[in-house]
C-alpha cells in the first residue's frame, strides 16, 4: 500500500495529480485547506493538501486488476477500512475528550457526519485556533460552517459541456433528474438538447424518457450497443449538449458496472453524474462510490433531499471523493424541484436539518 500527501490549488488539481501518480484506484483519506508559512502565504489564496492511498499501485497492469480473486478484493476492502481506521485514530487523539470540541463532534455524529470527517473539521480548527477553552460555542458553530464548507465543494456545469452523463446504482431518480436538467437547459437556458438512453434494461424505462422528450420537444436516441453510441451522436449533431441516461446497475455487480463502461468509454469528452439518493446509509454511499469509479464519474448529484431531515451522507460522499456536487433535486415535480448546489445552503441543511 502507498500513501501520500498532495498540495494543489484546487481540488480538481489535486485529484488530477493524484490519479497521475497513484491510479483510478487511489482512495481519498483526508482532505483540508492549508496556507503556506509567512506573510506571502497568508496573502495569498488557500491550498488543498490531500491525502490519498492506493493498494495495488499504478505500476500493475489493467489487466492483472481485472482478474483479482474474490479473496484478494475482499482483503484489499479490509487494507482500506484499516487505513480510515488509522486515520481516524490518529485525529481522535489530537481532539481534546472533554469541553466544546468533544461536544460538537457528538453533535455533528447526531446529524449523520462520519466521525473522520466530523474529526477532520474539528481538528482543522483546533490546529488553527488553539485548546478548545479559548472558544465559545456560537463562535466555533460559525467557524464549523467556514470549515465545512472545504469539505464541501460545489461545481456549476461547465457552460460548454457538451455531453453529459447521468451513471448510479438503481432507484436514486436518474431518469427524472435527467429529465429536470433537459426541460431547465430547453426552457429556461434556451439550449438545443438532445438525449441518449442506454437504459433498455428497466421496463418502461424508454418509454419514460420518451414521454419527458414529446412534452418538452427534445428529440431522443434509444442506444442498444456500445457501437451504436456515434450514430446517435451523429442523429444529434445539432444540439447544444446532449443528456445520457444509463441503467441502474447494483455496486455488488462488478461485470454490471464495467459493461456500462464500455458504453460510456465511448462517448467523447463527458461530464459524468454519479447520481446518488441523500437517504442511502453512508457505508452503502462508500460501496457505491468504490464500486463506480471505473465509469470515470468527476461529478456528483444528490437526490431525494425531501425525503429526509438527516444530510451528513452529502459531505462524507464529497470527503471520500474530493469531487465537487453540482445539483440536488427536492422533489418528483419536472422541472421545477431541481437546484443547483450551494455549499452554504448543504452546510446548513447538515447542521440544522
Amino acid at each position: 500500500m502507498k500513501v501520500k500527501t498532495f498540495v494543489a490549488n484546487s481540488v480538481q488539481e489535486g485529484m488530477q495529480l493524484i490519479k497521475r501518480e497513484l491510479g483510478p484506484e487511489a482512495m481519498i483519506i483526508h482532505s483540508r485547506k492549508v496556507r503556506q508559512k509567512g506573510l506571502l502565504g497568508f496573502l495569498a489564496p488557500p491550498k488543498v493538501e490531500i491525502t490519498a492511498a492506493v493498494v495495488n499501485g499504478p505500476n500493475y497492469p489493467p489487466a492483472q486488476a481485472k482478474v483479482l480473486p474474490k479473496q484478494w478484493e475482499n482483503e484489499i476492502s479490509e487494507l482500506k477500512a484499516m487505513v480510515a481506521q488509522l486515520v481516524s485514530k490518529q485525529q481522535k487523539q489530537e481532539i481534546q475528550t472533554d469541553g466544546i470540541f468533544a461536544s460538537y463532534l457528538e453533535k455533528l455524529q447526531d446529524r449523520g457526519v462520519e466521525a473522520k470527517v466530523a474529526e477532520a473539521v474539528l481538528l482543522d480548527i483546533k490546529r488553527e485556533y488553539g485548546a478548545n477553552d479559548s472558544l465559545k460555542e456560537e463562535v466555533l458553530d460559525l467557524i464549523v460552517q467556514k470549515k465545512m464548507k472545504a469539505y464541501l465543494p460545489t461545481e456549476k456545469l461547465p457552460p460548454k459541456a457538451r455531453v453529459v452523463v447521468f451513471t448510479g446504482p438503481t432507484g436514486v431518480g436518474k431518469t427524472t433528474t435527467l429529465a429536470k436538467l433537459a426541460a431547465h437547459l430547453s426552457l429556461y437556458q434556451n439550449k438545443q438538447v438532445g438525449m441518449i438512453t442506454i437504459d433498455t434494461y428497466r421496463i418502461g424505462a424508454v418509454e419514460q424518457l420518451r414521454t419527458y422528450a414529446e412534452i418538452t420537444d427534445i428529440p431522443i436516441e434509444v442506444v442498444m450497443t456500445p457501437k451504436d453510441i456515434e450514430t446517435a451522436l451523429e442523429k444529434l449533431a445539432g444540439a447544444d449538449i446532449v443528456l445520457v441516461d444509463t441503467a441502474g446497475r447494483s455496486a455488488n455487480n462488478s461485470m454490471q458496472v464495467k459493461e456500462l463502461a464500455t458504453f460510456i468509454n465511448r462517448l467523447p469528452q463527458a461530464e459524468i453524474f454519479l447520481v446518488l439518493s441523500v437517504t442511502t446509509k453512508t457505508e452503502d454511499l462508500h460501496l457505491i462510490v468504490d464500486k463506480f469509479r471505473s465509469i470515470g464519474y468527476n461529478r456528483l448529484i444528490f437526490t431525494k433531499l425531501d425525503e429526509t431531515a438527516n444530510f451528513g451522507a452529502i459531505i462524507n460522499t464529497t470527503y471520500a471523493t474530493g469531487l465537487p456536487v453540482t445539483y440536488v433535486t427536492t422533489g418528483q415535480s419536472v422541472p421545477d424541484d431541481l437546484e443547483e448546489a450551494d455549499a452554504d445552503k448543504l452546510v446548513q441543511l447538515i447542521l440544522k436539518g
